[in-house]
Protein backbone atom coordinates (compact mmCIF):
# COMPACT_ATOMS: atom_id res chain seq x y z
CA UNK A 1 0.00 0.00 0.00
CA UNK A 2 0.92 3.53 -0.65
CA UNK A 3 -0.46 6.45 1.05
CA UNK A 4 -2.70 8.06 -0.70
CA UNK A 5 -2.85 5.65 -3.97
CA UNK A 6 -5.74 4.13 -3.07
CA UNK A 7 -6.60 3.26 -6.46
CA UNK A 8 -3.36 1.50 -7.44
CA UNK A 9 -3.91 -0.68 -3.71
CA UNK A 10 -7.46 -1.39 -4.97
CA UNK A 11 -6.37 -3.15 -7.99
CA UNK A 12 -3.45 -4.97 -6.57
CA UNK A 13 -5.62 -6.17 -3.80
CA UNK A 14 -8.45 -7.65 -6.72
CA UNK A 15 -5.79 -9.20 -8.60
CA UNK A 16 -3.99 -10.89 -5.63
CA UNK A 17 -7.69 -12.24 -4.45
CA UNK A 18 -8.21 -13.28 -8.03
CA UNK A 19 -5.10 -15.30 -8.32
CA UNK A 20 -6.19 -16.57 -4.54
CA UNK A 21 -8.91 -17.75 -5.94
CA UNK A 22 -8.18 -19.34 -9.31
CA UNK A 23 -5.21 -21.34 -7.55
CA UNK A 24 -7.80 -22.70 -5.15
CA UNK A 25 -10.29 -23.49 -7.89
CA UNK A 26 -7.13 -24.96 -9.85
CA UNK A 27 -7.06 -27.41 -6.82
CA UNK A 28 -3.68 -26.46 -6.04
CA UNK A 29 -3.82 -26.46 -2.58
CA UNK A 30 -6.53 -28.07 -0.51
CA UNK A 31 -9.51 -25.89 1.92
CA UNK A 32 -7.58 -27.00 4.98
CA UNK A 33 -3.94 -26.49 3.48
CA UNK A 34 -3.40 -22.91 5.12
CA UNK A 35 0.53 -22.99 5.36
CA UNK A 36 0.43 -24.05 1.59
CA UNK A 37 -1.88 -21.48 0.90
CA UNK A 38 0.72 -18.69 2.44
CA UNK A 39 2.50 -19.44 -0.58
CA UNK A 40 -0.73 -16.97 -2.35
CA UNK A 41 0.21 -13.18 -2.73
CA UNK A 42 -2.64 -12.24 -1.42
CA UNK A 43 -2.96 -14.60 2.31
CA UNK A 44 1.03 -13.89 2.46
CA UNK A 45 0.70 -10.28 2.48
CA UNK A 46 -2.21 -10.44 4.52
CA UNK A 47 -0.23 -12.73 7.05
CA UNK A 48 2.32 -10.61 6.97
CA UNK A 49 0.58 -7.19 7.65
CA UNK A 50 -1.98 -8.74 10.52
CA UNK A 51 -0.54 -11.90 12.05
CA UNK A 52 3.64 -11.42 11.82
CA UNK A 53 3.34 -7.35 12.43
CA UNK A 54 0.84 -7.91 15.04
CA UNK A 55 -2.44 -6.30 13.05
CA UNK A 56 -4.45 -7.93 14.61
CA UNK A 57 -4.25 -6.08 17.79
CA UNK A 58 -6.98 -3.62 15.75
CA UNK A 59 -9.06 -6.06 14.48
CA UNK A 60 -9.74 -8.27 17.48
CA UNK A 61 -12.92 -8.47 19.35
CA UNK A 62 -14.20 -10.99 22.54
CA UNK A 63 -17.20 -12.42 22.67
CA UNK A 64 -18.02 -10.53 25.94
CA UNK A 65 -17.58 -7.10 24.11
CA UNK A 66 -20.87 -8.07 21.81
CA UNK A 67 -22.88 -8.35 24.28
CA UNK A 68 -24.02 -4.60 23.88
CA UNK A 69 -25.44 -5.75 20.70
CA UNK A 70 -28.80 -8.12 19.65
CA UNK A 71 -28.15 -11.35 17.57
CA UNK A 72 -30.85 -12.85 15.60
CA UNK A 73 -31.58 -15.21 12.74
CA UNK A 74 -34.05 -15.64 10.33
CA UNK A 75 -35.62 -17.58 7.84
CA UNK A 76 -38.36 -17.59 4.78
CA UNK A 77 -41.51 -20.16 6.04
CA UNK A 78 -44.23 -22.54 4.83
CA UNK A 79 -47.44 -20.71 4.90
CA UNK A 80 -48.30 -24.04 7.49
CA UNK A 81 -44.92 -24.33 9.20
CA UNK A 82 -44.61 -24.41 12.41
CA UNK A 83 -41.25 -23.62 13.78
CA UNK A 84 -39.03 -24.08 16.78
CA UNK A 85 -35.72 -23.27 18.26
CA UNK A 86 -34.84 -26.02 16.31
CA UNK A 87 -35.80 -24.58 13.12
CA UNK A 88 -32.87 -22.10 13.71
CA UNK A 89 -29.83 -24.00 14.49
CA UNK A 90 -27.96 -25.26 11.52
CA UNK A 91 -27.72 -28.56 10.70
CA UNK A 92 -25.81 -30.63 7.77
CA UNK A 93 -28.39 -32.15 6.00
CA UNK A 94 -30.01 -28.69 5.25
CA UNK A 95 -27.13 -27.18 4.34
CA UNK A 96 -26.60 -28.03 0.56
CA UNK A 97 -25.07 -25.22 -0.98
CA UNK A 98 -21.70 -23.34 0.03
CA UNK A 99 -22.07 -20.68 2.09
CA UNK A 100 -19.63 -17.25 2.24
CA UNK A 101 -17.24 -18.84 4.80
CA UNK A 102 -18.16 -22.19 4.70
CA UNK A 103 -18.93 -25.29 2.17
CA UNK A 104 -22.15 -27.34 1.98
CA UNK A 105 -22.23 -29.37 4.80
CA UNK A 106 -20.95 -27.55 7.58
CA UNK A 107 -22.69 -26.35 10.71
CA UNK A 108 -21.59 -22.95 11.51
CA UNK A 109 -23.70 -20.37 12.93
CA UNK A 110 -24.42 -17.68 10.89
CA UNK A 111 -26.16 -14.34 12.75
CA UNK A 112 -27.18 -11.02 12.26
CA UNK A 113 -25.64 -8.44 14.57
CA UNK A 114 -26.50 -5.03 15.44
CA UNK A 115 -29.62 -2.70 17.27
CA UNK A 116 -33.27 -4.33 16.75
CA UNK A 117 -34.13 -2.66 13.62
CA UNK A 118 -30.84 -3.89 11.77
CA UNK A 119 -30.60 -7.46 12.63
CA UNK A 120 -34.73 -7.53 11.43
CA UNK A 121 -33.35 -5.91 8.29
CA UNK A 122 -30.08 -7.86 7.56
CA UNK A 123 -31.40 -11.30 8.50
CA UNK A 124 -34.75 -10.60 5.58
CA UNK A 125 -31.78 -9.69 3.16
CA UNK A 126 -30.00 -12.72 3.29
CA UNK A 127 -32.52 -14.71 3.55
CA UNK A 128 -33.70 -13.32 -0.14
CA UNK A 129 -37.10 -12.34 1.75
CA UNK A 130 -39.50 -10.99 -0.68
CA UNK A 131 -42.71 -9.37 -0.34
CA UNK A 132 -45.64 -11.26 0.79
CA UNK A 133 -43.29 -14.03 2.05
CA UNK A 134 -44.14 -15.68 5.66
CA UNK A 135 -40.69 -14.98 7.91
CA UNK A 136 -39.52 -16.53 11.47
CA UNK A 137 -37.15 -15.11 13.16
CA UNK A 138 -35.20 -16.11 16.46
CA UNK A 139 -32.88 -14.23 18.55
CA UNK A 140 -29.72 -15.69 19.89
CA UNK A 141 -27.31 -14.89 23.07
CA UNK A 142 -23.98 -15.94 23.16
CA UNK A 143 -23.41 -18.45 26.61
CA UNK A 144 -21.50 -16.67 29.35
CA UNK A 145 -18.90 -19.79 29.98
CA UNK A 146 -17.44 -18.74 25.87
CA UNK A 147 -17.45 -14.71 26.65
CA UNK A 148 -13.31 -14.77 26.51
CA UNK A 149 -12.84 -16.14 23.06
CA UNK A 150 -11.68 -13.65 20.34
CA UNK A 151 -12.90 -12.95 16.90
CA UNK A 152 -11.99 -11.18 13.53
CA UNK A 153 -13.22 -8.20 13.09
CA UNK A 154 -13.34 -7.21 9.57
CA UNK A 155 -15.79 -4.03 9.81
CA UNK A 156 -13.47 -1.82 11.79
CA UNK A 157 -13.17 0.56 8.75
CA UNK A 158 -16.58 0.16 7.34
CA UNK A 159 -17.80 3.65 8.75
CA UNK A 160 -14.43 5.92 7.84
CA UNK A 161 -13.05 7.09 4.50
CA UNK A 162 -9.63 6.73 2.71
CA UNK A 163 -9.37 10.43 3.37
CA UNK A 164 -10.02 10.21 7.00
CA UNK A 165 -7.75 7.39 7.94
CA UNK A 166 -5.01 9.75 6.13
CA UNK A 167 -5.94 13.25 7.81
CA UNK A 168 -5.81 11.01 11.37
CA UNK A 169 -2.69 9.43 10.75
CA UNK A 170 -0.63 12.80 9.43
CA UNK A 171 -2.18 14.79 12.13
CA UNK A 172 -0.68 12.19 15.05
CA UNK A 173 2.55 11.91 13.11
CA UNK A 174 2.71 15.83 13.76
CA UNK A 175 1.32 15.47 17.06
CA UNK A 176 3.60 12.96 18.47
CA UNK A 177 6.95 15.03 16.58
CA UNK A 178 5.78 17.95 18.60
CA UNK A 179 5.48 15.93 21.64
CA UNK A 180 9.07 13.82 21.28
CA UNK A 181 10.64 17.13 20.15
CA UNK A 182 10.05 18.63 23.42
CA UNK A 183 10.48 15.87 25.65
CA UNK A 184 14.08 15.71 23.61
CA UNK A 185 14.60 19.28 24.25
CA UNK A 186 13.27 19.14 27.99
CA UNK A 187 15.94 16.02 28.26
CA UNK A 188 19.33 17.80 26.40
CA UNK A 189 19.13 14.87 23.80
CA UNK A 190 18.65 14.79 20.25
CA UNK A 191 15.86 13.98 18.82
CA UNK A 192 17.31 11.48 16.30
CA UNK A 193 15.13 8.41 14.85
CA UNK A 194 14.42 6.90 18.50
CA UNK A 195 10.58 8.66 18.15
CA UNK A 196 10.38 7.21 14.46
CA UNK A 197 11.04 3.95 15.65
CA UNK A 198 9.30 3.80 18.89
CA UNK A 199 6.43 5.59 18.02
CA UNK A 200 5.39 6.48 14.42
CA UNK A 201 5.85 2.82 13.24
CA UNK A 202 2.87 2.03 15.44
CA UNK A 203 1.17 4.99 13.80
CA UNK A 204 1.83 3.58 10.89
CA UNK A 205 0.74 0.21 11.18
CA UNK A 206 -2.33 0.86 12.69
CA UNK A 207 -3.14 3.04 9.25
CA UNK A 208 -2.23 -0.15 7.25
CA UNK A 209 -4.40 -2.11 8.74
CA UNK A 210 -7.19 0.13 9.21
CA UNK A 211 -6.44 1.33 5.18
CA UNK A 212 -6.45 -2.87 4.34
CA UNK A 213 -9.38 -4.05 6.32
CA UNK A 214 -11.45 -1.08 4.03
CA UNK A 215 -9.68 -2.40 0.68
CA UNK A 216 -10.70 -5.75 1.58
CA UNK A 217 -14.04 -4.37 2.69
CA UNK A 218 -14.72 -2.14 -0.40
CA UNK A 219 -13.04 -4.59 -3.00
CA UNK A 220 -13.81 -8.07 -2.15
CA UNK A 221 -16.87 -8.26 0.33
CA UNK A 222 -19.22 -8.05 -3.08
CA UNK A 223 -22.40 -9.90 -3.88
CA UNK A 224 -22.25 -13.13 -6.24
CA UNK A 225 -24.08 -13.32 -9.12
CA UNK A 226 -27.22 -16.28 -9.52
CA UNK A 227 -24.96 -17.66 -12.35
CA UNK A 228 -21.73 -16.96 -10.49
CA UNK A 229 -20.46 -20.79 -9.26
CA UNK A 230 -20.63 -20.24 -5.29
CA UNK A 231 -17.80 -22.74 -4.32
CA UNK A 232 -15.18 -21.04 -6.66
CA UNK A 233 -16.62 -17.57 -5.40
CA UNK A 234 -16.33 -18.57 -1.97
CA UNK A 235 -13.47 -20.65 -1.63
CA UNK A 236 -11.51 -17.60 -1.00
CA UNK A 237 -13.39 -16.42 2.05
CA UNK A 238 -13.78 -20.48 3.15
CA UNK A 239 -10.06 -20.44 3.41
CA UNK A 240 -9.56 -17.19 5.00
CA UNK A 241 -11.70 -18.96 7.89
CA UNK A 242 -9.70 -21.93 7.94
CA UNK A 243 -6.87 -19.41 8.18
CA UNK A 244 -8.47 -17.52 11.23
CA UNK A 245 -9.17 -20.93 13.01
CA UNK A 246 -5.53 -22.02 12.41
CA UNK A 247 -4.83 -19.35 14.50
CA UNK A 248 -7.63 -19.34 17.81
CA UNK A 249 -9.77 -17.43 16.53
CA UNK A 250 -13.65 -18.24 17.19
CA UNK A 251 -15.43 -16.45 14.74
CA UNK A 252 -15.52 -13.64 12.57
CA UNK A 253 -17.30 -10.28 11.93
CA UNK A 254 -18.18 -9.01 8.37
CA UNK A 255 -20.61 -6.69 6.49
CA UNK A 256 -23.30 -7.65 4.83
CA UNK A 257 -23.01 -7.36 0.86
CA UNK A 258 -26.86 -7.62 0.36
CA UNK A 259 -28.65 -5.51 3.49
CA UNK A 260 -27.41 -1.65 3.56
CA UNK A 261 -27.36 -1.53 7.30
CA UNK A 262 -26.21 -4.47 10.03
CA UNK A 263 -23.42 -7.12 10.25
CA UNK A 264 -22.99 -10.75 10.33
CA UNK A 265 -21.01 -12.74 12.42
CA UNK A 266 -20.12 -16.46 11.49
CA UNK A 267 -19.44 -18.94 14.78
CA UNK A 268 -17.24 -22.09 14.20
CA UNK A 269 -18.53 -24.00 16.57
CA UNK A 270 -22.56 -23.65 16.92
CA UNK A 271 -22.49 -23.83 20.37
CA UNK A 272 -21.52 -20.62 21.25
CA UNK A 273 -24.46 -18.91 21.12
CA UNK A 274 -27.96 -19.99 21.63
CA UNK A 275 -31.96 -19.13 20.71
CA UNK A 276 -33.59 -17.36 23.18
CA UNK A 277 -37.35 -15.40 23.87
CA UNK A 278 -40.29 -16.17 21.45
CA UNK A 279 -39.84 -16.64 17.87
CA UNK A 280 -41.76 -13.81 15.62
CA UNK A 281 -43.38 -15.26 13.14
CA UNK A 282 -44.44 -11.78 10.21
CA UNK A 283 -45.14 -11.41 6.49
CA UNK A 284 -42.90 -9.36 4.62
CA UNK A 285 -44.27 -5.98 3.24
CA UNK A 286 -42.94 -3.41 1.60
CA UNK A 287 -42.31 0.10 3.68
Amino acid sequence: MEFGKIKKSEEAIKESWSEFREKLAQEQYALNDVDKAKECIFLKVYDDIFNQNSGFDYKITTIGELQEFSLGRGAILNETELCDYERFIPKKEFINQDNRFSPSGIEWLYLAIGNESEIHQCAQAECRANNGDRFGFCHFNFNNSQLNLKLVDLTISDNISYDDLNIILEQNIKTEYKKRKKIAKMCGEDLGAYWYEKNVKNLLKKWSVYTYAKLLSEQIFLPINDTDNRSIMYAPFQMMAQYYISLGYCGIIYGSTVSKVGRNIVLFDKSIAHPVGSIENYMIEEN
